[in-house]
C-alpha cells in the first residue's frame, strides 16, 4: 500500500505543491504523490472538474470563482460554495451532483433563450408580413 489517504488530499494537491523551506524559499514539488498511474487518474480527474466547472458557471457563479475561488456545490439537496482548491475525492459525488444540476439549469436556460428568440422571430415575421400586405 501507498499509505495515500485518497479520499480526503484535496485534488489539486496531486499535481503541484508549494513547499516551503527553512531558508523561507519556497520550492514547487511537481508530483508530490507520485507519478503512477493512480496519481495521474486523480490528476486528470481534478483537471476534469475544474473545466466541467468553468463550462457550467453562470455569469454570477463565475465572478465569484474568480474573485474568491469558490464554486457551487450541492450538499444535502442545498446549494452553498466552496473553494474548488478543497475539493478531494470525498465530494465527488456532491461535486457530480452539482455539476448535472447545472448542466440541467444551463440547457433549460437554453431552451428558454431559443423560445424566446423564434417568438421575437415570428413577431417580426408576422410584422413584414403585414407591411407587405400594405395593413399598417
Amino acid at each position: 500500500m501507498s499509505g495515500i489517504d485518497w479520499t480526503n488530499i484535496p485534488l489539486e494537491k496531486f499535481f503541484r505543491v508549494d513547499e516551503e523551506q527553512e531558508d523561507g524559499t519556497v520550492r514547487t514539488i511537481t508530483h508530490p504523490h507520485g507519478e503512477g498511474v493512480a496519481q495521474r487518474l486523480v490528476m486528470s480527474i481534478s483537471n476534469d472538474v475544474l473545466h466541467a466547472y468553468e463550462g457550467l458557471l453562470s455569469l454570477e457563479d463565475g465572478e465569484r470563482f474568480e474573485a474568491a475561488g469558490e464554486v457551487p456545490i450541492i450538499r444535502d439537496g442545498r446549494k452553498g460554495y466552496e473553494p474548488l482548491d478543497s475539493l478531494t475525492l470525498a465530494d465527488l459525488p456532491a461535486v457530480l451532483d452539482t455539476l448535472a444540476a447545472m448542466e440541467e439549469e444551463a440547457t433549460r436556460l437554453d431552451a428558454e433563450r431559443k423560445r424566446r428568440r423564434r417568438n421575437a422571430l415570428a413577431r417580426e415575421k408576422y410584422k413584414l408580413k403585414k407591411l407587405d400586405l400594405g395593413e399598417w
